[in-house]
């Protein structure tokens, strides 16, 4: 019996993982297939920004994250080598931030993985299965009929599916299959990744700082697992060297106790698929964008991509105006980012300044705003200009901005399922008109706190509609002398039912 779940996700990294999640919430099924039979012995990326994790945090997964965080001095050091005095460091300010609920996380994505995969195995609509491979597939009218294999046992499955979301990496053989090409360059250096253990506590301390610059060298030193485990990343790919010898030449420490764990050249880019949707088929993280490590950015970036899709799916009724608006919206985005990322991994090695001196990080995690046609422009200027820190900002399109609630709370905790109106008290024309049946669910709550109609853009007897991804889709700045009419039409253009 081919099975035929309404969703099939190929791919078992961040993004296939999150998509896998958020797309349980939403009631949908899906099965994740991931070729990987086990962990790669490479920690891959580290770094899990604010708005990722406001994503998790309202899954209920940022608990579970926390307690496995590396507890790193935040920040980057310049020095020779790990035994000379650091002549430079850029420190990140540990003050909690105001724009959000949440911190960014320090953690190596093999455990991040760990911890996203028990929690998307603990819905009853997922279903995820590692060691199988999509072997092909083919679109139809029907969706998408692909054809796996279970590497365990080598036999192949027909799989039937309404949609299928590519999460299959860098080198995305979907991506490829449909023809779909990578803009931007695929090579702006080669590097060398050594990950080892060792015990280096002597120089860097019970808490290390985020990243090591070791001048010498020109190579890159992080800290991965609290166990002393650790990654160099070298320019050049020469895999001749003995990886130990290399360690000890690069830290400046030729006598260290040096167990290799694993070597692999890699090639920094900045690209961005010329398409993010061929439909049913729907591109994800790596498999639409590669970035540069400069920000750490890749892994967050992933997981926006399928917090914009997934209510998307759960809500559509093969609407092509709600479908179709992913890649509107996420398109622009990925290529801003491959700009911004590449001109800082540029800048990172030149030592020409900042490396963010285009977008800030913060406007690249949070900052970015949507255009399209299930977004109800205001006529507000864009909100997103470079040159200038994220500030938050309730314009149509933008991430929804985080304000603390009285009862502990934060707004962004309101925005997981449904569509949210909120309103400053009494706000019962808006209510009103929400609670009628405009075709999908509306969750409206009343914000007391005096600071919402300002940090909102509203007058006080205004309104504002926030997307299931906690963007905002609709505003109005002020009342309306014909509410129920007002959302109708809102509702109608942000849904396009």
């Amino acid at each position: 019996m081919t099975p035929e779940p309404p969703v099939l996700i190929v791919g078992g990294g961040p993004a296939g993982l999150t998509a896998s999640l958020l797309l349980s919430r939403h009631g949908v099924e899906s099965l994740l297939i991931d070729k990987r039979v086990g962990p790669s012995p490479l920690p891959r990326a580290r770094g899990v920004h604010s708005r990722a994790m406001e994503i998790l945090r309202v899954c209920g997964v940022e608990p579970d994250l926390r307690a496995v965080e590396l507890p790193i001095t935040p920040g980057a050091q310049f020095q020779a080598d790990l035994t000379t005095e650091p002549f430079r460091e850029d420190v990140t300010s540990t003050a909690k931030t105001v724009v959000s609920p949440c911190d960014g996380l320090s953690v190596s994505q093999d455990v991040f993985e760990a911890v996203l995969r028990d929690h998307a195995r603990a819905y009853s609509p997922a279903q995820l299965r590692t060691g199988v491979l999509l072997e092909s597939f083919r679109i139809d009218d029907g969706g998408v009929l692909a054809t796996v294999v279970d590497q365990h046992g080598g036999g192949t499955t027909d799989v039937r599916a309404r949609w299928m979301i590519a999460a299959d990496g860098a080198r995305s053989g979907v991506r490829r299959r449909l023809g779909i090409e990578m803009h931007g360059p695929d090579d702006l250096g080669r590097q060398t990744m050594i990950a080892f253990r060792a015990d280096l506590s002597s120089w860097t301390g019970a808490r290390p700082r985020g990243i090591y610059f070791l001048t010498d060298t020109g190579a890159a030193l992080i800290w991965t697992h609290t166990d002393d485990r650790w990654v160099i990343s070298r320019p050049g790919t020469t895999t001749e060297d003995d990886p130990a010898a290399a360690v000890r030449q690069v830290l400046g420490l030729p006598d260290l106790d040096v167990e290799i764990l694993a070597a692999s050249p890699w090639t920094a880019a900045a690209q961005s698929a010329s398409q993010y949707a061929q439909r049913p088929v729907f591109l994800t993280g790596d498999a639409a964008h590669r970035f540069p490590p400069a920000g750490a950015t890749g892994v967050s970036a992933a997981m926006h991509d399928v917090h914009n899709l997934a209510w998307k799916i759960a809500y559509s009724n093969d609407g092509t105006k709600l479908l179709d608006s992913y890649a509107d919206e996420r398109e622009p985005v990925g290529r801003q980012n491959a700009d911004e990322t590449g001109a800082a991994w540029s800048r990172l090695f030149s030592g020409n300044g900042s490396p963010f001196s285009g977008r800030s990080l913060g406007q690249l995690d949070m900052g970015y705003q949507y255009r399209s046609a299930i977004i109800a422009d205001d006529g507000s200027p864009d909100a997103d200009p470079p040159g200038s820190d994220y500030r938050q900002n309730a314009a149509p399109g933008c991430r929804a901005p985080h304000l603390w609630l009285n009862d502990g709370t934060s707004t962004i905790d309101l925005f997981d399922r449904h569509f949210v109106l909120l309103t400053a008290p009494p706000g019962d024309p808006w209510r009103d008109a929400a609670g009628r049946s405009v075709g999908v669910p509306v969750d409206s709550h009343v914000v007391p706190e005096p600071e919402w109609p300002e940090l909102y853009g509203v007058e006080p007897d205004g309104a504002v509609l926030v997307r299931p991804d906690g963007h905002v889709a609709w505003r109005s700045r002020t009342g309306s002398t014909d509410p129920a009419a007002d959302f109708r039409t809102a509702m109608s253009t942000c849904t396009g039912i």
